[in-house]
């Protein structure tokens, strides 16, 4: 589909004031007013209450919660959520083969240009600049980063303001509490150091409340098994996260999971699945599966991001066990690593892009609503709740309300049942502008300060970050950098699409009987059979393909700061 041309748009606003009656449940869809209505009883039926379809993967999310009402007061619009099941890559694959979809459909980068090319989501432009004043001004000098090669915008997702780290970064590896303590809390920075400590635990703790000691867990079914397989690589290496691959300084990109430091990570994992400590179902079991061994408190170890463990956390202090929850840590294949790892973006361009199918009916509501929840009476209501039950205001200054914060270290369902939880936009619910980010009146756009992240931990987490002389997971990490973009945030390259699935394919195939091998020899031979068959697959050509690409964003980049 074309964009949305400007002479057209008087058209579409009179075929929306055309529209109007009743709302019907499950979908924006209004009856004709009847003939001779006044016109501007149909606008006013017009915007009346509508309900549009969204597709997230989250069973718990729901509306009809206090945020959630106060959305749909403010701009008429409430989303009914179509839970996706399964592999969502394939869903969206058959939605976009059975041209069925929902009004807003969540992508990535990837399935935004396959959406794009086959006419089933609409271009924003020309309705950005009718309806949205503040996603234009929160977007500011980034709001080009927006934009497609012809200068289209065809999703939305939150935007960076901040010029630091979210208080709650922090390191991606795990380590359970209790493990730390039996040791004394060690200085603990490598791979070598992390087994000699699960070693030690699990040859005296065999079993824990009766269920079988897990020394370091892992997953691999499902698309999420790159986070298992390739991310504790990156990061052990200090690298910024460009997902499957990594970027030299002359802008040369490579596939990361046939490099030498992917091997000698593969080579830790197989120690450890040789003397018993690594999860024998790891390649059997998704990451569903993992959460729910953490949450019987018997994995010792995994590469884990906070997003991922959060519940199982909560689930594990509110079972009476707060000692076995995790230290979250960054964790390096040499103690003497430089760590640029703790990168942030512009914007939260990635895995949850907000885009609206052409389908939708009377699309420019979405974006009238999508602007409200950017505007600053929108961004304190997301991230800060309702004022006098979820927060106070006393010299100007918002303050958590204590009974919130109290709820927040044991219930898992507390932001849902508020209504913080929604369809992520990158690091934030909603539309975020950035943690440390100011809005107008001076005060921050979320509570996530220092003081806050601290006063949100249970004691045996206070206790656990005395014990190393901070205060927050966060003092872990080297000082923030900030990057034009991740590489993943980038639609990839059309032309290796191909080879990009059967690197994937043979990459699935061969981690297995790597990590499996039971002897040196096996675990060589093993390791060359897999980088012989990725490079027959086409690891060449997607390097290429993506050192264009990067070298071709990092070329323009500059040239797109800036307004529209």
């Amino acid at each position: 589909m074309g964009r949305y041309s400007k002479p057209m748009l008087p058209l579409l606003l009179f075929a929306a004031s055309l529209a109007g009656c009743a709302w019907m449940p499950g979908g924006a869809r209004e009856a004709e007013p009847g003939a001779g209505e006044p016109e501007a009883a149909a606008r006013e039926r017009s915007e009346g209450p509508a309900t549009y379809s969204i597709n997230t993967a989250d069973d718990k999310l729901r509306w009809g919660t206090p945020i959630t009402d106060v959305i749909t007061a403010k701009t008429g619009v409430a989303l009914e959520y179509e839970l996706t099941i399964g592999e969502q890559f394939q869903r969206w694959d058959l939605w976009l083969a059975g041209n069925d979809y929902p009004d807003i459909i969540v992508l990535d980068p990837k399935y935004t240009a396959r959406y794009k090319e086959a006419g089933a989501i609409i271009p924003l432009n020309d309705l950005i600049d009718a309806y949205g004043p503040h996603i234009k001004q929160k977007y500011g000098e980034y709001y080009n980063l927006l934009k497609d090669e012809n200068g289209d915008i065809y999703s939305l997702y939150s935007v960076k303001n901040a010029q630091e780290a979210p208080a709650d970064s922090s390191g991606n590896f795990i380590v359970q509490y209790d493990a730390l303590r039996e040791a004394g809390y060690p200085e603990l920075r490598t791979f070598d150091q992390l087994y000699e400590l699960i070693r030690a635990y699990a040859d005296k703790h065999p079993t824990v409340d009766g269920n079988e000691t897990i020394g370091f867990g892992a997953y691999m079914n499902g698309w999420t098994m790159k986070h298992a397989f390739n991310n504790p690589v990156i990061f052990g290496k200090g690298y910024p996260d460009h997902g499957n691959y990594t970027i030299d300084s002359d802008g040369d990109v490579r596939y990361n999971p046939v490099s030498d430091d992917t091997k000698a990570y593969y080579k830790f994992l197989n120690k450890l699945y040789v003397e018993g400590l690594f999860d024998r179902e790891a390649f059997s079991m998704d990451e569903t599966t993992l959460k729910a061994k953490i949450a019987q408190g018997r994995v010792l170890a995994a590469y884990a991001p906070s997003w991922m463990v959060g519940e199982a956390e909560k689930a594990l202090r509110a079972a009476g066990k707060p000692e076995r929850a995790y230290a979250h840590l960054p964790l390096y294949f040499d103690a003497e690593t430089v760590d640029r790892s703790n990168a942030i973006t512009p914007t939260s361009a990635g895995s949850f892009q907000w885009t609206i199918s052409s389908k939708a009916k009377e699309p420019e509501r979405i974006v009238k609503m999508i602007d409200f929840l950017f505007s600053d009476e929108g961004q304190i209501l997301t991230q800060w709740g309702i004022e006098g039950e979820d927060y106070t205001v006393e010299d100007g200054k918002r303050t958590i309300d204590p009974e919130l914060l109290r709820r927040r270290q044991t219930d898992v369902d507390i932001d849902y049942e508020r209504g913080f939880k929604s369809v992520a936009t990158g690091d934030y619910m909603w539309f975020g502008v950035g943690h440390g980010a100011l809005l107008a009146d001076g005060d921050y756009a979320t509570p996530l300060t220092k003081d806050y992240v601290r006063a949100s931990y249970d004691e045996t987490t206070k206790a656990v970050l005395d014990a190393y002389g901070k205060r927050v997971w966060a003092d872990f990490l080297p000082p923030v950098e900030k990057v034009p973009a991740f590489l993943w945030q980038l639609t990839p390259p059309e032309e290796t699409k191909i080879e990009e699935q059967r690197m994937d394919d043979t990459w699935r195939k061969h981690v297995p009987n790597i990590v499996m091998a039971p002897t040196e020899a096996e675990f060589e031979a093993a390791w060359a059979a897999f980088v012989a068959e990725e490079e027959e697959a086409g690891v060449r050509k997607a390097n290429a393909a993506y050192t264009r690409l990067w070298r071709r964003f990092m070329t323009t980049y500059s040239e797109s700061l800036g307004g529209d």
